[in-house]
């Protein structure tokens, strides 16, 4: 978190929204993180210091990464128009390949595949100042050689790591020929194997949307209400899942919960996408 704030310049609201940890507990943390810091590097050797780097420190590392990456790929920062920090994320790869040069971990190699797959979409997610959804986006303006490279260093690994779950996923559904029912079920069985990798109570958002992709609404429902008991009421992704999953039902609460997202969005291209396709 101390990385996140400041190396990266990351605000607060970003570093929550990413940790799932509230504002106060992050300004604790982060400047315990500072006091710590300073103590530790008074005769600290720079130089040497990235020669010595143990593998649970490469770990760290790539979840910093990890975090960095989504937050530019997602970002709901005011400052950025078209709600990606491109910038932000070519960082991340760039660190990531020095990471992956100097200590050849095939975790880093599987994180590289996961942010190409992403970054190679970039082209195609706006167009005429619009937000244009994963399913509705050009193919050809996809970046050939980002998808290429994330071929490159789509590398099984002999213990399964969430990096590589991930990339599968985003590849799976980049190069379906039919997104239909048995794709879905396709792509449930692989956020259950990343839960059963590194849980999160994102991926569980994240399958229940898929659950009812599949028309498989009571496992959807059912698997909903232990993500409503994980996640703040207030946070962003469940509410733009909530709506978009129950649309078609729950009327007052689903005009209640758009509402809410409504207030606290200020990206124009997002209200606007909102407005066109959650709004009852």
């Amino acid at each position: 978190m101390f990385v996140l704030k400041n190396i990266f310049g990351l605000h607060i609201e970003e570093i929550g929204a990413c940790t799932l940890i509230s504002q106060e507990a992050l300004y604790k943390s982060i400047n315990r993180a500072k006091k710590d810091f300073q103590q530790a590097t008074k005769d600290a050797d720079f130089d040497s210091a990235f020669e010595h780097i143990t593998e649970k420190e490469i770990v760290l590392i790539e979840e910093i990464l990890y975090a960095i990456f989504n937050i530019g790929f997602d970002s709901f920062s005011q400052k950025n128009k078209y709600i990606f920090n491109e910038a932000l994320c070519l960082e991340a790869v760039a660190l990531a390949k020095i990471l992956l040069a100097k200590f050849k971990q095939l975790t880093t190699k599987n994180l590289l595949a996961h942010f190409c797959f992403h970054l190679a979409r970039i082209p195609a997610k706006i167009k005429d100042h619009k937000i244009i959804s994963f399913f509705q986006q050009d193919k050809t303006q996809w970046n050939k050689d980002f998808m290429d490279l994330g071929f490159y260093y789509l590398q099984k690994p002999s213990t399964l790591n969430k990096y590589y779950v991930e990339a599968l996923i985003a590849c799976k559904h980049m190069t379906a020929k039919k997104i239909d029912i048995s794709h879905w079920n396709e792509i449930i069985k692989l956020y259950q194997l990343l839960l059963s990798v590194s849980y999160s109570p994102i991926t569980k958002l994240n399958l229940c949307y898929c659950l009812s992709k599949a028309q498989r609404m009571g496992e959807t429902k059912e698997l909903w209400e232990h993500v409503e008991n994980e996640l703040p009421n207030d946070h962003l992704y469940l509410c733009l899942v909530k709506a978009t999953i129950f649309k078609n039902g729950k009327s007052l609460e689903t005009e209640k919960t758009i509402e809410n997202v409504l207030e606290r969005l200020h990206q124009k291209v997002r209200r606007d996408y909102i407005l066109e396709h959650l709004t009852p």
